[in-house]
């Protein structure tokens, strides 16, 4: 998804929920803590500071855990606009190489290099793979050989050079998940 479709799609903060709250509750909200599906909409009466709507309750008598569609995602305590939020997740993942946090300053007219730089760092935490998705059915693997050229002058300096090449490994579920990483050997 392009930033045009982005904003397209999520023009108000209220779209953005929407589409958090399906994502992450397909079959209607429940509460995190005790999985209960009887949730009150609580709405908001008066200005306060904090601006999201659609916050939940939990009805049951022993939970009673106030939950948003935000709550344990990169979103949670933000005082941004979602609509900012997930135009810097476009730009970010869009992006062949990478997005500095001052492209992102200066393509969402943020005030702040800090809040820019806040925003792309919890992104890339948020991107980041932590080793433990296992796979299953059918899995695939290749590995491929980075560098291994030496450079510099003297007799011999063009030859390959089996040490420095580095062993990247990638496995595929068949049909699914992918993972890449770099292995000590091929082996």
């Amino acid at each position: 998804m392009n930033l045009i479709d982005v904003t397209a799609q999520f023009k108000t903060d209220d779209d953005c929920l929407a589409y958090l709250e399906t994502m992450r509750w397909p079959d209607g909200i429940r509460c995190p803590i005790c999985g209960n599906d009887r949730i009150s909409k609580i709405t908001r009466k008066t200005a306060s500071k904090n601006k999201r709507t659609r916050i939940c309750q939990c009805l049951e008598p022993t939970c009673k855990q106030q939950i948003s569609a935000t709550n344990g995602t990169i979103f949670n305590d933000s005082h941004l606009p979602l609509t900012e939020w997930f135009m810097a997740l476009a730009l970010i993942v869009d992006a062949k190489k990478s997005v500095s946090a001052k492209q992102l300053q200066t393509h969402l007219g943020m005030g702040s290099y800090k809040t820019a730089w806040y925003m792309a760092h919890r992104i890339r935490k948020a991107m980041e793979n932590d080793g433990s998705i296992n796979l299953c059915g059918t899995v695939e693997m290749d590995e491929t050989y980075l560098g291994g050229k030496a450079h510099g002058a003297g007799p011999g300096w063009r030859k390959n050079r089996p040490d420095l090449k580095q062993v990247i490994v990638g496995i595929k579920e068949r049909g699914g998940r992918v993972r890449i990483f770099h292995a000590p050997d091929a082996k």
